[in-house]
């Protein structure tokens, strides 16, 4: 098996990291990236106009297993490690070829984003936290927050075999309502 990761746009511009605006300044992000995260694989750009990312989508953390035969065995709509894993044992089952777990995962992985994306996030503090908070209202904050009570949350959040659907939604929303308290109390005072 080949990892390879595709630097595709700055996905939380800001002040440190701002968005792309030559093929340079999206190479030496790439390295910074591989270095930072110690990427052992082959980290490869898109071009300035995405056509890559595109082509397979347009999402924001996709996933893809590409058998040998060249074709996508699994998309894995939101990247989520554990179901990764799964993927790649039943792909390798089948002598690397053909279609596996009905070829696409479309569950929104919420939890483990917000317990381990606050890192990405805080490279474009502080227009990242404002951008996403504007479009998805708490949901920075539900991220800081699900940074913070890691140790608490990623038992669960990082399991290799997922909770429930109703229990990982309980999870967020209870996350979101703790963020938004949060704000509202810092707000009082």
């Amino acid at each position: 098996m080949h990892f390879v990761d595709v630097v595709i746009r700055q996905a939380h511009p800001g002040p440190a990291v701002p968005a792309y605006h030559s093929l340079e300044q999206k190479w030496h992000d790439a390295w910074r990236y591989q270095q930072e995260e110690s990427i052992p694989w082959t980290v490869l750009i898109d071009d300035l106009e995405g056509t890559t990312h595109q082509i397979y989508g347009g999402l924001a953390d996709p996933t893809y297993l590409i058998d040998r035969d060249g074709y996508v065995a699994f998309y894995n709509m939101w990247s989520h490690v554990p179901t990764l894993h799964r993927a790649m044992a039943a792909l390798i089952g089948r002598d690397g070829r053909g279609v596996v777990m009905g070829g696409i995962d479309s569950t929104l992985h919420l939890l483990p984003s917000i317990t381990a994306g606050w890192r990405g996030l805080r490279r474009g503090l502080p227009q990242s936290f404002i951008d996403l908070e504007t479009s998805a209202p708490t949901l920075a904050s539900g991220t800081w927050l699900g940074h913070r009570l890691r140790p608490l949350l990623a038992p669960l959040a990082l399991r290799a075999k997922p909770l429930p659907g109703p229990v990982r939604f309980g999870f967020a929303v209870g996350l979101v309502l703790l963020a938004a308290g949060i704000r509202r109390m810092r707000r009082i005072r």
